[in-house]
């Protein structure tokens, strides 16, 4: 767990998520359309992490028989980590803000863009591998996997349960927060990226080795 959360953490700095969280909070049956939001991510966050876990755990990938395959996975994954950085860093600045702002989305189409917007990225899959490379319990593997989840998912939780208490307040916060992203977001997600990617990659090496 101390690989599984912080990589659970970084994949939690999603600035996308926070501002479609913002937007259909302020359109009409705003808790109704955050949750089947919500309901749409949590599906696809546990469905796939459960099933990464299972499949690195029963497939003989993280098996002592093969002692180099848990090195080449760490190395796959921080090396796509260094591209998502990379590619974070080059890509041109999108208005994302006012696209969303121009649509107009019914409860299904909330629910599938919960499920595609939280299609796990490099850094769920690392918190995932950090889990199966455990060998944990099913119990220990279980609470271990709900547990990244909800980390892969803050910028989405927090905001909707802030929000059932104290609306406008949140709605306030949620703003200058999307306003402070805007700035600083792409910065964020290179740096913990290169940290993660380039720890996986040296980590691997000696046993490589």
């Amino acid at each position: 767990m101390a690989q599984a959360v912080p990589a659970a953490l970084a994949a939690a700095i999603y600035p996308q998520a926070l501002l479609f969280v913002s937007f259909i909070l302020g359109r009409p049956q705003p808790r109704t359309r955050a949750l089947v939001f919500l309901s749409g991510a949590v599906v696809i966050t546990l469905g796939v992490g459960f099933a990464v876990v299972l499949l690195l755990q029963h497939t003989d990938l993280e098996s002592s028989r093969h002692p180099t395959v848990s090195p080449w996975i760490d190395v796959a994954i921080g090396v796509a980590l260094l591209v998502v950085a990379a590619w974070v860093a080059l890509r041109p600045p999108r208005h994302e803000e006012e696209r969303v702002r121009r649509r107009e989305l019914g409860v299904l189409a909330v629910f599938g863009i919960g499920l595609v917007m939280y299609t796990p990225s490099p850094f769920y899959l690392a918190s995932l591998h950090a889990i199966a490379k455990g060998h944990a319990g099913p119990v220990a593997t279980t609470a271990s996997v709900v547990l990244v989840a909800v980390l892969f998912m803050l910028f989405a939780e927090l905001p909707i349960a802030a929000h059932a208490l104290w609306p406008e307040a949140t709605l306030r916060t949620v703003r200058g927060a999307n306003a402070w992203l805007s700035r600083h977001g792409r910065t964020l997600i290179c740096v913990a990226a290169i940290a993660l990617g380039g720890y996986l990659i040296i980590t691997a090496i000696p046993r490589l080795a």
